[in-house]
């Protein structure tokens, strides 16, 4: 009988100890566009994709988080060297092409434009990140732990 009841207590506490070793925090969003995780900054798609590994849903609106990233940096960079270079032509007296420099502007101008669609996928990633941690629709976590109590071994569920 000792053995038994040694064997359940050794395995609630190994229980307790896997529960507490597989929690996951979930990300933080902060006026819409801010996000943390275990107290630092994510502040690319790189890192969220990173996060966000095991979950095939979250990881799919953090790679098209990367890709609008990648084309808006492109774009911005782009019409940025093409305003730059007629402003240069400007400076160093050659003659300037309006028609270049308000293409780069157009350019620039949809690259930033493409900024949103970042945010709103990577804000999406973090949601269904969260959603799939086990949360309520309150927010707070569904948590299970075992313990001793007044008349022996206990299970509490907190939500």
């Amino acid at each position: 009988m000792k053995k038994v009841l040694l064997f359940a207590v050794m395995l609630l506490l190994g229980l307790a100890s896997l529960h507490a070793q597989t929690t996951n925090e979930p990300i933080v969003i902060e006026k819409g566009h801010k996000f943390s995780y275990q107290g630092q900054m994510v502040t690319n798609a790189k890192t969220m994709k990173a996060i966000v590994a095991n979950n095939e849903l979250a990881l799919k609106e953090a790679k098209k988080a990367g890709v609008a990233n990648g084309f808006s940096m492109a774009l911005a960079g782009i019409g940025g060297f093409a305003m730059g270079w007629e402003l240069g032509n400007v400076i160093g007296g050659r003659e300037f092409n309006p028609y270049v420099f308000g293409g780069g502007l157009g350019v620039a101008a949809i690259g930033l434009g493409l900024i949103p669609v970042y945010l709103k996928h990577m804000t999406k990633s973090a949601t269904i990140y969260n959603e799939g941690l086990g949360t309520t629709a309150y927010g707070n976590p569904i948590k299970i732990d075992f313990g001793l109590l007044p008349g022996g071994i206990g299970m509490t569920l907190s939500f």
